[in-house]
């Protein structure tokens, strides 16, 4: 009977531990690591860095906090799961934000700024008015606002969100924007079927096409700050060249 000589089977036992002490070490480090990312998927969806606090800055007249609670993402909600991009994209859908800046700051914090548009003018629309804002976006329907720009210029059925692009009221908006203040609230604009016409402290303006609406407004404020005559009519077509005609005193009429 051959017996192993001790030396060999101290060796081959000294081999197997080695290997059932690596196999052993690699079964904690697998433990482990799935303890580690359970514990790290729990903790990302816990209450520990869920949403606890949303700011929003800049709105008056907007409810960012609406757009936020309807897509599900306030608090109590996983920040991971906040979707700063369909945040804003809801925000900028309401008629009054003009523009929108949502962070999503961890851990557990929304902060939202926004711009709103602001009330300019009154604009024809239909068969009643609408309030718009500088850029032509619709903001309300609702009666001529007093100390406003006034643009008589038919805009259509147009709905509160909707940005108005007609190139006539487009350059209307920009004329008025560039009156000063006081001045700006006193114009009536129109479209006469050759271009615009402006109405301005009893003087008849003759715009033309809506082009280099600024200098016209310039020149305008100019001409009036400088003393118009009572009625006179001012030709702004070639803003560079203004035509002043003074209203003709009444003839009288022989007995």
């Amino acid at each position: 009977m051959t017996t192993m000589e001790p030396k060999l089977a101290e060796r081959r036992k000294g081999v197997s531990e080695d290997r059932a002490r690596g196999r052993l070490k690699w079964v904690l480090i697998i433990i482990v690591f799935l303890l580690a990312v359970v514990g790290g998927v729990w903790l990302i969806r816990s209450p520990l860095l869920s949403i606890k606090t949303v700011t929003v800055t800049g709105a008056t007249m907007s409810n960012p906090l609406n757009f936020v609670n309807d897509l599900g993402m306030g608090q109590g909600t996983p920040t991971i799961d906040v979707d700063g991009q369909a945040i804003e994209r809801a925000i900028l859908a309401d008629p009054w934000v003009r523009e929108a800046r949502v962070t999503v700051g961890w851990p557990g914090r929304i902060e939202i700024a926004v711009l709103e548009h602001t009330l300019f003018a009154s604009v024809l629309a239909a068969d009643g008015w609408v309030r718009v804002s500088v850029e032509g976006s619709v903001l309300a329907v609702d009666e001529p606002m007093p100390d406003a720009p006034v643009i008589e210029i038919d805009a259509g059925p147009v709905p509160a969100g909707y940005s108005i692009s007609n190139p006539l009221i487009v350059g209307a908006l920009e004329f008025a924007a560039a009156l000063p203040t006081e001045m700006a609230r006193r114009v009536v604009i129109a479209d006469d079927g050759e271009g615009l016409i402006a109405s301005v402290d009893g003087h008849q303006v003759v715009l033309g096409r809506p082009a280099e609406m600024r200098e016209k407004a310039i020149v305008l404020a100019s001409l009036i700050d400088n003393g118009l005559e009572a009625g006179a009519h001012v030709n702004l077509i070639a803003p560079l060249r203004p035509a002043v005609t003074n209203p003709q005193p009444l003839q009288e009429v022989e007995q």
